[in-house]
């Protein structure tokens, strides 16, 4: 007979090695990171009963035993986000500040064994209406300051310390002390990243004499410059190893490719057509970390890489890149392109549909093949009368061949007139292109299925 002891205990998660426990709080943060990548942490206040705390499921993880909360901690406070609530709207007022910096410089004190647990640290300012300020009247800044220098001297693990975007690189004022302390950091992986930055040669004329003491800047990341060229204190800065991440240009002056951009990753409305192919080539050899180029809409494509590579790969069909301006990615060494418009400028003989797709194929090969990122735009139209002898079955059937990983499908003209020709027997001709799209639109996504959007432009590119 078989009695209460002989019974074996049901299985429990506990009986799992810490290894595959650890895997298992792993897996379920990075499916919370997907919606709430910072864990948040902020004080009780009324004006904030709009925005919830969300509870995630490391967060409950840890609060079962001491074992896996061993286990939890060092995944649930890896990205801390603390927002800084302000009692006035729009703007930034030395008393609320002075509270809020002080409630923050406390908790880190009275939680000082978790703080060697962060790697990645933001700091976020919230109005009375729940919004970020903007008004950037002069307020006492020393409190930020300290609060800095103390997360710097608390966490001695950290990785990233994000703030806010009110506070810009190259204010003086407070900047020096801030750097200093980031400098006796004892991580090496460790960046201060700013959102912003400016130069005051080029904003109030004189330049601030502490602009040009001589300090690392290895470790000082910002997210985006916009001048138009670099001035007195940003070459200082850039030799002392300042990171930009993202050039933003909006004038068209090359004059700033003579300098080299640590850390650079992006570039937007980049127009590169006062410099040469050899000198364009030469920009991106200096840059080996940047991958991803917006062109501005005036961009000569046989001036850059890009270009020459498309032209090659398209030969011996004659096309033409639309507006609006390409996006180019860089994929194990190679320019391609993420988002493009091309206009397909050659005659194709009537019936020429391997012609087409011979021209799609070539087209294909220009685009990231990668299904996930980036995510890839790929638009398609045709001079030559194509859509008085092609089916709609005859182009599903070319791009689920040659274009399965482009994620969104932009068509000019020749797809209203294949719509047109297929439609008007049973519908008059203003509503056939509509109806026709319909049914095109659901044929062609249930074909490819990692499709996100398809679109018709009724007038062309």
């Amino acid at each position: 007979m078989t009695t209460i002891t002989d019974v074996d205990p049901p299985p429990s998660l506990e009986d799992l090695p810490d290894e595959l426990l650890h895997g298992i709080i792993v897996s379920l943060d990075l499916y919370q990171r997907v919606r709430f990548p910072f864990l948040t942490a902020r004080r009780e206040s009324p004006w904030f009963v709009d925005r919830p705390f969300f509870r995630c499921p490391v967060d409950s993880m840890s609060l079962v035993n001491h074992r896996l909360r061993r286990l939890s901690l060092p995944i649930l406070f890896k990205n801390i986000c603390f927002e800084l609530q302000l009692d006035a709207p729009y703007s930034i007022r030395d008393v609320d500040l002075e509270r809020e910096v002080g409630h923050l410089m406390k908790a880190l004190k009275c939680n000082a064994h978790l703080t060697p647990l962060i790697r990645n640290f933001s700091i976020v300012y919230f109005d009375s209406l729940g919004e970020h300020p903007t008004d950037r009247r002069k307020y006492c800044k020393d409190p930020e300051t300290l609060l800095i220098i103390d997360v710097l001297s608390r966490c001695t693990n950290l990785e990233h310390l994000e703030l806010p975007k009110h506070i810009v690189f190259g204010d003086i004022d407070n900047q020096n002390p801030i750097i200093e302390a980031l400098n006796r950091h004892p991580s090496d992986k460790l960046r201060l990243i700013f959102r912003s930055m400016k130069e005051r040669s080029l904003v109030s004329g004189p330049v601030h004499p502490d602009g040009f003491r001589p300090m690392p800047l290895s470790r000082v990341v910002c997210r985006c410059w916009d001048d138009r060229r670099p001035g007195q204190e940003m070459k200082t800065w850039l030799a002392q190893g300042l990171n930009i991440e993202k050039i933003l240009r909006r004038y068209y002056d090359d004059s700033w490719m003579a300098y080299t951009y640590p850390g650079l990753t992006c570039i937007e409305d980049w127009e590169g057509n006062q410099r040469s192919l050899q000198s364009n080539i030469d920009f991106l050899q200096r840059h080996p970390l940047l991958k991803r180029i917006k062109l501005d809409p005036a961009h000569i494509l046989e001036n850059a890489p890009w270009g020459v590579a498309f032209a090659y790969r398209m030969h011996p069909y004659s096309c033409k890149i639309g507006r609006p301006p390409a996006t180019v990615f860089k994929v194990d060494e190679e320019w391609l392109y993420e988002s493009i418009r091309v206009s397909f400028q050659g005659d194709i003989p009537h019936g020429g549909v391997e012609i087409v797709e011979s021209m799609v194929q070539k087209m294909g090969t220009m685009l990231p093949q990668s299904s996930t990122r980036p995510r890839v735009t790929a638009g398609i139209d045709f001079l030559s009368p194509v859509g008085e002898y092609m089916t709609s079955e005859d182009l599903i059937g070319i791009l689920t061949r040659n274009l399965s990983h482009v994620r969104n499908l932009q068509f000019g003209t020749f797809l209203c007139d294949i719509l047109t020709r297929e439609c008007t027997q049973n519908l008059e001709p203003v509503f056939a292109i509509d109806a026709g799209f319909k049914s095109f639109r659901e044929r062609l996504m249930q074909a490819m299925p990692m499709l996100d959007g398809v679109e018709l432009y009724y007038e062309g590119f």
